[in-house]
């Protein structure tokens, strides 16, 4: 009767960290503050549940080397002098950024025991979609019906932006986001997790028609935010996805949706029914011109880097301290581009840390991103066959990848929903990782037995 009992106490603590895990995902979009009390808790319950065995993990243990590195080099800087240009900089501030790393690599520890098997990923990707339709509504308000924030509740830990669209400011749909760029790295995100979810679905019913118009709003809106990087993101997801050939459909079938909405708004005088009026093209159109591909010596992201590896050779070793980019890089080096704008990071993630903690606890990280998604990569296509497992694989795989392209071109990361997004996936891609090195492993040694 006592073991009984235990067992049932373990199989509801279990239960209930799956339910705390899915609601923060559920959450995380739309109410930042609530949705991190949901993962602590089961933060908690897994490590509870696992005896801390997830630390054995080498992969664990090697993000857990990598905080140490992150809090050595905050350490070194508390202790400094500061340079002139920082007189008036807080190192509180510095200190406080090791929050954007060492709680997220917690997460991406615990979080595997909820994504370890396929039925707990297909949950998790249900999860995350319900939680991105309020982007969706939120996106559509604000470019279709002028419906702007910003609106704010819970004494305004959470915030809906839905910012005005002026030509002063930044165009893009941004919907309940502080800027498109972040909203079109959230949609490119939970794209590969919406085609899995579609994929699922086997027969045509309600619930797949569902899947199917959130999945047109949410590519229509990628488009909508103007981001480079989120068509980018896009485009490689469809890639990795689909294939070449499904590429090509695509751009076929939105080329008969656009030409649809044009015919339909032809007869019916109402914008919604306008996919893309012609100053959003023309914006679009501005921001990925490449007649000037000659001269990219001058564009001004390659500019940022050159300047931020000049200074990064100052201080090789560990960098000039967290969240000092904008002060450092606005003091050294002269930018003309506008006015009122000064350069808040390095738009290169491997940069941005190199500059802030030094190029050791830089490579070191990216070495860590980079062999993780080479490897699962690898094992992924290596037992490729055509079952579903094969494409659910491919999904998380093709979600990791937006977020590396993301970051080789921009530094979304310091939006808390987004990095916590980001963390869960890899570490939903080092379940699978685990889980194809085993089947690999099992059927190298079927094969070998059968020839011995």
């Amino acid at each position: 009767m006592k073991s009984n009992s235990s067992e049932d106490i373990a199989n509801k603590t279990n239960k209930t960290g799956q339910l705390f895990f899915n609601l923060g995902i559920f959450f995380l979009a739309t109410a930042l503050p609530i949705s991190g009390l949901f993962l602590i808790v089961s933060i908690v319950i897994s490590f509870f549940e696992t005896k801390f065995y997830l630390l054995k993990d080498r992969w664990n243990l090697s993000i857990i080397f990598i905080g140490g590195l992150f809090i050595i080099s905050s350490i070194k800087f508390s202790l400094v002098k500061l340079d002139y240009q920082l007189l008036s900089f807080s190192k509180t501030s510095s200190s406080l950024d090791l929050f954007n790393w060492l709680p997220l690599f917690v997460l991406f520890i615990s979080s595997q025991y909820y994504l370890r098997n396929q039925s707990q990923r297909e949950l998790f990707s249900k999860y995350l979609i319900s939680g991105t339709v309020p982007v969706l509504i939120s996106c559509i308000l604000q470019d279709k019906f002028n419906i702007y924030g910003p609106f704010k509740t819970l004494f305004g830990l959470i915030v809906f932006f839905n910012k005005i669209q002026t030509e002063g400011s930044s165009l893009g749909v941004s919907g309940l986001f502080s800027n498109p760029n972040y909203t079109g790295i959230w949609l490119t995100l939970s794209l590969p997790i919406l085609f899995l979810i579609i994929s699922k679905i086997k027969s045509f019913n309600f619930k797949k028609l569902t899947t199917i118009v959130i999945l047109t709003f949410l590519i229509y809106l990628i488009f909508l935010t103007l981001s480079r990087n989120a068509i980018a993101g896009l485009i490689s997801t469809v890639l990795i996805v689909f294939g070449i050939k499904n590429l090509l459909f695509l751009f076929a079938f939105l080329t008969i949706i656009y030409f649809s909405f044009e015919l339909v708004g032809s007869f019916i005088p109402i914008k919604i029914f306008n996919l893309a009026d012609e100053f959003q093209i023309g914006a679009f159109l501005n921001k990925v011109d490449i007649t000037n591909i000659s001269n990219i010596i001058e564009f001004t992201r390659i500019k940022i880097w050159i300047n931020t590896l000049n200074l990064i050779m100052q201080k090789p070793f560990f960098g000039f301290g967290a969240s000092t980019f904008p002060i450092i890089y606005n003091y050294h080096i002269y930018t003309p581009i506008l006015d009122l704008q000064q350069i808040q990071h390095a738009h290169n993630m491997p940069l941005q840390l190199a500059f802030e903690y030094g190029l050791f606890v830089s490579i070191v990280l990216t070495a860590f991103i980079t062999i993780l998604f080479y490897k699962s990569w690898i094992t992924i296509f290596e037992i490729k066959n055509q079952t579903y497992s094969y494409l659910h694989n491919k999904c998380f795989l093709a979600a990791c990848l937006v977020a590396i392209l993301n970051h080789a071109n921009d530094v979304t990361y310091y939006d808390g929903k987004i990095s916590i997004l980001i963390w869960i996936l890899f570490a939903g891609l080092k379940c699978i990782f685990d889980e194809t090195t085993k089947f690999k492993n099992k059927k190298d040694l079927r094969i070998s037995a059968y020839l011995n």
